[in-house]
């Protein structure tokens, strides 16, 4: 468990910035309400991930070297943390060493930078070793739903658990299939995307009790929206920032 103040510098990501603003202020507020000295700089960029996924890995190359230039700046101390409410955007940044091999100065800033960086839930329990919520979701059933990124490249999957866990909620556990979003891959192939949503959807049919379905990552709630949207469900997805977060609408009085 950190010692000292932490300050951390939140890389928002796109989705957030355009999508999910009521997440990004969650997160905010959840970084405070832990302790946190958040920092938030203007010059921030995508992470690359779209032009990486659809195969420009020069222009990819030329997004990631910018990222790392930024974040090398900023970071100051070894309290310094980057946090990101993303698993997706978090795994792509830890991506960058594969991406830029062939020049060892990124390489020697990616050594500084990329230790630093962590996804929301990541950070809360691995870092700040938080056991406590600041809400009560004991009335709550909520459905999780692992983002691929998030568990299989950044190791998230005990820490979103532990955390809605800490707050009382009542969990259900999806199989841990991807929701077939995949950012381009929906767009490109849309057919097989649903598909692969559809089967999600239809693997566990109490998930559909539930009161809401989250996740670590936007992405993946906007395609399970979606298709929640299709079979006029009661069900609602939220960012788990947004459920553990006091001051969001979710715990309006």
């Amino acid at each position: 468990m950190l010692q000292t103040k932490p300050r951390v510098h939140l890389f928002i990501t796109c989705v957030a910035d355009r999508l999910g603003v009521s997440a990004a202020e969650s997160t905010v507020n959840l970084l405070r309400l832990y302790g946190c000295d958040v920092q938030f700089s203007e010059l921030q960029s995508c992470c690359g991930q779209p032009a990486y996924n659809a195969g420009h890995h020069d222009a990819a190359k030329q997004v990631a070297r910018y990222w790392l230039a930024t974040y090398d700046k900023l970071l100051a101390s070894a309290d310094d943390y980057i946090v990101t409410p993303s698993g997706s955007c978090g795994a792509m940044i830890h991506h960058y060493k594969d991406l830029l091999v062939d020049e060892p100065s990124q390489i020697a800033i990616c050594n500084r930078v990329l230790p630093r960086v962590r996804e929301l839930t990541q950070f809360l329990v691995d870092d700040l070793a938080v056991t406590q919520s600041f809400v009560n979701l004991s009335s709550f059933t909520v459905a999780y739903h692992d983002s691929c990124h998030a568990m299989r490249n950044m190791g998230v999957y005990d820490q979103p658990r532990a955390l809605l866990k800490s707050a009382g909620a009542t969990l259900i556990d999806w199989d841990s299939s991807c929701c077939g979003f995949g950012g381009l891959f929906s767009v490109k192939l849309p057919q097989i995307s649903t598909a692969m949503l559809d089967r999600k959807l239809d693997s566990v049919t109490n998930v559909m009790s539930a009161d809401f379905l989250t996740s670590t990552d936007l992405g993946c709630l906007l395609q399970l929206d979606g298709g929640l949207q299709r079979r006029s469900t009661r069900l609602r997805t939220l960012h788990i920032a947004e459920l553990l977060d006091p001051a969001s609408v979710v715990h309006a009085k």
